[in-house]
């Protein structure tokens, strides 16, 4: 049953539209509806400008729904983006009052009594919160704090959406059971960002994920001043890429000067931004799944400064090794490659058609690269190959899990990015050396994880132990003469003593002391020295001298 919020969520969209069809020329009474004759008229705007103002009108989703087209010059017209950037880090703020009120109810203190110095004037305003600057004992923070009503709009959205996928289901809209799994993502994705505390602790292991990487910086997170609606982080000083963006539309010299200066390369820093994101979800299993040039900060050398961490992907290995997969085979273009990973990340049933969606991705492929010699280069943008492959995978009934849906929408930013920032850049190229690079560090570190080095031990264990007895039994062969020993003589007709003999004496000594070594009660050698290690080591000298025992005696015979 629908509630009464979303029965005046419904109300307000349907204002909403009829103030802009009235904006637009449409012969609509605006008697029957008194609230939309308190609405300014937008009749003057132009049709970017109405488009953001509709979306910004509308609230809530819509505007997340706005940020995400904002980044996609290939599916709108470049002045709508251009508008439509407003949605990132403009929409309108809220009050200072209201601000205060919410620090009361969440610390029973006015932010001017927590900080040293609170600046009232918001510095960036997005769908869901504002971002406030403040000062404590000497250090620039950033406080988010969330919008008092954004809670109630985006919970409406969300039972309107549940409400829609339940009737889709109902009514059997096999047409429509495309928009089941997207919006059934996007609901998710809205109920992460309303904790600002889970967001938190997102931001506190990418920020340990990245202590070794000098191109990848996360704020400081100052947990005594976290709540479900507020958050205060350490203040990173950076260029925003989208005021990097809106100084090229405007042609700022003051911006691109102070930029270069500092040695911003765009080729270089989508490359960073491109490999933080890959070696993020590779290495550990977990990306910033959020990356709209809002929460992306140009620092000096290319480095990447990221912020806002409310939308977070998490990988199992498996899945890891699944995406490594599909991303290096779309670079090279493997579509059998491709098919294979994309199947073991998704949900299927009997219904799903495997091979339609082979066979489709072979007809769209003809689209997406050129034939350079024997080799295929992706010349589509990446942004349209992945809508249209997660178009077919709707039709053919395969459906990505929940976190690769948060891979491809993050890749899918990244193209819009790269699109505005390095339109020259070679992304299928990257993408294969980048996977490439990260499949062998996979294998490096498979052979030193700690079930490889627990297995390497074991067995370590049953060598020198079964190399002592096959030893053992060698020597007894050769004191029986069962192996041909040539037994030389001086000039005097003396026998030469046999070195080969003598060998194989000193092998049974050191084949001796690991026998004795292995028997050695508990598990520790003196001096410090590891049993593993040891193992090894002893095996590795008496394997050497048994080896050569046997080759001169082969060369002899």
């Amino acid at each position: 049953m629908v509630r009464r919020s979303s029965m005046r969520r419904i109300a307000h969209l349907l204002a909403v539209l009829i103030r802009h069809a009235v904006a637009q020329g449409l012969t609509i009474s605006v008697r029957r509806w008194p609230k939309v004759s308190t609405y300014v008229a937008v009749a003057d705007l132009s049709g970017p400008q109405r488009l953001r103002s509709l979306i910004e009108d509308m609230g809530g989703t819509f505007i997340k729904f706005g940020q995400m087209l904002a980044l996609q010059p290939d599916i709108l017209p470049l002045e709508y983006c251009n508008a439509l950037f407003d949605l990132l880090d403009r929409v309108s703020p809220f009050p200072f009052a209201q601000v205060e009120k919410l620090f009361i109810e969440e610390f029973g203190r006015s932010p001017r009594d927590i900080f040293d110095e609170f600046e009232t004037k918001p510095m960036a305003t997005a769908s869901i919160g504002q971002v406030h600057v403040a000062y404590l004992s000497g250090r620039k923070l950033a406080v988010k704090v969330q919008r008092p009503d954004v809670d109630a709009d985006f919970k409406g959205d969300i039972r309107l959406m549940i409400a829609a996928i339940r009737l889709i289901k109902r009514l059997r809209l096999k047409k429509l059971y495309w928009m089941v799994e997207p919006t059934s993502e996007f609901v998710a994705w809205t109920d992460e960002e309303l904790d600002y505390r889970r967001e938190a602790r997102y931001m506190e292991q990418h920020r340990q994920n990245a202590k070794r990487n000098s191109h990848e910086r996360v704020p400081e997170v100052f947990r005594e001043f976290l709540s479900r609606r507020v958050l205060v982080a350490e203040f990173i000083d950076g260029v925003n890429v989208l005021d990097y963006l809106r100084s090229l539309e405007a042609k700022d010299k003051s911006v691109l000067d102070n930029l270069k200066s500092t040695g911003f390369e765009g080729n270089q820093f989508v490359y960073n931004v491109l490999q933080n994101f890959l070696g993020d979800a590779y290495r550990f299993g977990m990306f910033h799944a959020d990356l709209h040039p809002a929460n992306l900060l140009i620092l000096p050398g290319n480095s990447v400064g990221y912020i806002d961490f409310g939308i977070t992907g998490v990988l199992s290995r498996y899945s890891r090794q699944s995406l490594v997969a599909l991303t290096l085979n779309l670079g090279r273009g493997d579509l059998e490659g491709m098919c294979n990973a994309f199947f073991k990340v998704s949900a299927m049933n009997e219904n799903s058609d495997v091979e339609g969606f082979r066979e489709g991705l072979k007809k769209l492929a003809e689209g997406w690269y050129e034939l350079l010699g024997n080799q295929r280069r992706l010349t589509k943008n990446a942004t349209v190959v992945m809508f249209e492959m997660l178009t077919l995978s709707r039709k053919t009934g395969i459906f990505p899990e929940r976190d690769v849906v948060k891979y491809i929408r993050s890749a899918i930013a990244i193209d819009g990015l790269i699109t505005r920032v390095a339109p020259g850049f070679d992304l299928g190229h990257h993408l294969e050396t980048i996977s490439n690079h990260y499949l062998k560090w996979e294998a490096r570190q498979s052979l030193v994880s700690y079930d490889s080095l627990l297995k390497w031990s074991t067995a370590s264990g049953h060598l020198i132990r079964d190399g002592s007895f096959r030893s053992t039994s060698f020597l007894q062969q050769i004191s029986a003469g069962e192996w041909p020993v040539r037994i030389e003589t001086d000039e005097t007709g003396k026998s030469k003593p046999d070195t080969l003999r003598l060998r194989a004496v000193q092998l049974a000594a050191v084949v001796f002391a690991v026998s004795l070594f292995i028997a050695a009660p508990g598990g520790q050698v003196r001096f410090g020295v590891n049993l593993f290690m040891a193992e090894a080591l002893l095996f590795a000298a008496s394997l050497i001298i048994l080896l050569r025992t046997i080759r001169r005696l082969l060369q002899e015979s």
